[in-house]
């Protein structure tokens, strides 16, 4: 029972409102909770369901008493870290972590907030994530955030960690472009030192936490400039094939002068799809334009498809100093541009192709790396679908090698189509069982995920027609009809012929490498500016123009120094992301788009 004295002194106690600072230390979990008028040890102990020993155990400073504005730390216990494990389905996205993510490249990806992926994952330790292990993501806080929220937000959390840590280490946060070279040389320490204390086994990832001796926290004011210089002109002369080049940014009050490269004609005639992708480009530098964006000298240059008038174009003194080189678009031609941009320090953006065997950390790559293509559908393909692969007389010899890869392992049954007054399919093999309807695939419980290979409108046409046919009887005798999805080809939009309602009755998903909704407000103004300057509706060239102008004119002006590393471009609609295959090696974008046909007649982008 209270005493009296005891009563008064609880009912005088101010409110302690539990912070939301939470830091790992040696692989504990702490609130950072900072003394304000009126607290007491008791009062802090009892706001965050601890003991005043347990307290002061994590705190041995504490025996001088409590100070305002003094920083303590408070263990978080079991009870207070427990979350209702509910809604988790329809409400999260499941992100298993891959080597070398780290917490701040995960909320890069989906552009959500540091805060909310630890707040739904209290578990989680910023500073070292467990490859493989589970992280929900928050459906509807995605896209919420920006890149400068999240670098602000693992910053704080460093400041946090470093007031309520006194182990001789101060903590930062690496920044997009850092290498473990550079920060060794920023903070007086060797390589070998600087990996003895930080765990860069799967690389270092801007995002990361690394701990640096407090001794050499000064030693950035002893940076040798000369060195830097000699190291910068050592790079403009020769590069290894295992160095990068340090490029550097275009100040506002400078004019960027950009090369573009396109086949513009070929044997006098016109090239209708690179000159529409010029004309976006040139909307893209109005734009940019409008937004304070600087000056910028733009160069064309008809490449003709021919490597002697690349190399021609180079040589000429017209091109002499060029910041950024667009094109060509071949790879065989691109030999005497690689030269030039390796002396001076100049990125080239090769918009269109697949860059298979120049290595060069020159290349910017816009079109998506084949290694990650279906990543985007890794939920159909994760065991929880029973999944049929539909061949055809006729069928996609590409697709249907990117799809047996990612079946490798897995348990699917595989049917060739055929029509004689009826559709037929039959199995091609062992797992596929003799069947006299398409409806005896669909009464299952388990959901299913039909491959469709066949490559002839025809075929696919009817192949989509008997599922949505199937479906509609099942359903129309009040019987089950397992939740289905088809994955097709993005090549099928080369059909004319097909009534894409077939997409939606049969929640069609397709991976594209560009998409662009009509309906969405950035697409719909960029096509009422394309409309009123060249008076017809824009291609997918004319909204990949755009998006290069937009990506790296722009990023050029800052951006370019970190690599445009860690951070998603999104001019119009569809995502850009660039990785470094290597050190020394190209910079490839790896958003893929995933479209998915909804039975409701909406089409939503992933």
């Amino acid at each position: 029972m209270l005493s009296s004295l005891e009563v008064a002194a609880t009912e005088l106690m101010p409110d302690i409102e539990q912070s939301k600072v939470i830091v790992f230390i040696s692989g504990k979990k702490y609130y950072i909770h900072t003394v304000t008028q009126g607290n007491t040890l008791y009062s802090i102990a009892k706001a965050y369901g601890v003991s005043e020993q347990e307290i002061k155990e994590h705190n041995p400073n504490l025996t001088a008493g409590l100070k305002i504005g003094q920083t303590i730390k408070v263990p978080v216990t079991e009870k207070s870290q427990a979350q209702v494990e509910k809604k988790r389905k329809k409400e999260y996205i499941q992100h298993k972590v891959k080597a070398g993510q780290t917490l701040y490249s995960i909320a890069r990806d989906y552009n959500i907030s540091v805060a909310t992926l630890r707040e739904d994952n209290p578990s989680i330790n910023p500073q070292s994530l467990s490859v493989g292990s589970t992280l929900w993501v928050r459906r509807a806080a995605v896209g919420s955030s920006s890149e400068q929220q999240a670098q602000k937000e693992m910053s704080e959390y460093a400041e946090n960690l470093n007031k309520a840590t006194d182990d001789g280490f101060e903590y930062i946060v690496v920044k997009p472009g850092e290498t473990i070279y550079s920060l060794s040389r920023k903070y007086g320490l060797t390589e070998a030192e600087f990996a003895s204390i930080n765990d860069i086994s799967n690389g270092l990832k801007a995002g990361a936490v690394i701990r640096i001796p407090k001794s050499k926290e000064d030693s950035v004011e002893q940076i040798d400039k000369a060195a830097d210089e000699e190291l910068q002109g050592e790079m403009t002369k020769t590069l290894s094939a295992d160095e990068n080049i340090v490029f550097r940014a275009v100040a506002a009050t400078e004019e960027l002068n950009v090369a573009l490269m396109l086949p513009m004609s070929v044997n006098s005639k016109t090239n209708a799809s690179y000159v529409e992708f010029y004309q976006g480009f040139l909307l893209g530098l109005e734009k940019l334009k409008e937004q304070g964006g600087g000056k910028t000298k733009l160069s064309v240059y008809n490449t003709q498809h021919d490597a002697q008038k690349v190399e021609q174009i180079v040589k000429s003194p017209a091109f002499e100093g060029t910041n950024l080189i667009v094109g060509p678009v071949y790879e065989d031609e691109l030999k005497p541009v690689i030269e030039y941009a390796h002396t001076n320090s100049v990125p080239v953006v090769s918009p269109l192709a697949n860059i298979a065997a120049t290595k060069s950390p020159a290349i910017y790559q816009l079109s998506p790396d084949a290694a990650n293509k279906y990543d985007k559908i890794a939920d159909l393909l994760d065991g929880s679908r029973d999944i049929y692969t539909i061949y055809a007389a006729s069928f996609d010899k590409e697709f249907e090698q990117e799809v047996t890869k990612q079946l490798e392992g897995k348990s699917y049954a595989a049917y060739t189509y055929s029509f004689n007054q009826k559709s037929i399919l039959t199995p091609k093999n062992a797992a596929a069982q003799s069947i006299e309807d398409v409806e005896e695939l669909l009464k299952k419980e388990k959901p299913a995920l039909f491959i469709v290979l066949a490559n002839n409108e025809t075929d696919v046409d009817r192949i989509l027609g008997t599922l949505a046919s199937a479906k509609v009887a099942i359903t129309e005798r009040s019987e089950s009809c397992a939740d289905y999805v088809v994955l097709g080809t993005s090549r099928w939009s080369r059909f004319n012929n097909i009534d894409h309602t077939s997409y939606f009755n049969n929640n069609v998903v397709m991976i594209s490498t560009y998409h662009a909704k009509r309906d969405s407000a950035l697409v719909r103004e960029f096509d009422s500016r394309y409309i009123e300057s060249y008076k017809m509706l824009p291609s997918l060239y004319a909204y990949r123009g755009y998006d290069t102008a937009m990506i790296f004119c722009g990023g050029m002006r800052s951006d370019i120094e970190y690599k445009m590393l860690d951070k998603r471009y999104t001019p119009l609609q569809t995502g850009y992301k660039f990785f470094q295959t290597e050190l020394g090696g190209k910079y490839i974008n790896r958003e893929w788009v995933r479209i998915n046909y909804n039975n409701n007649y909406s089409i939503t982008l992933e």
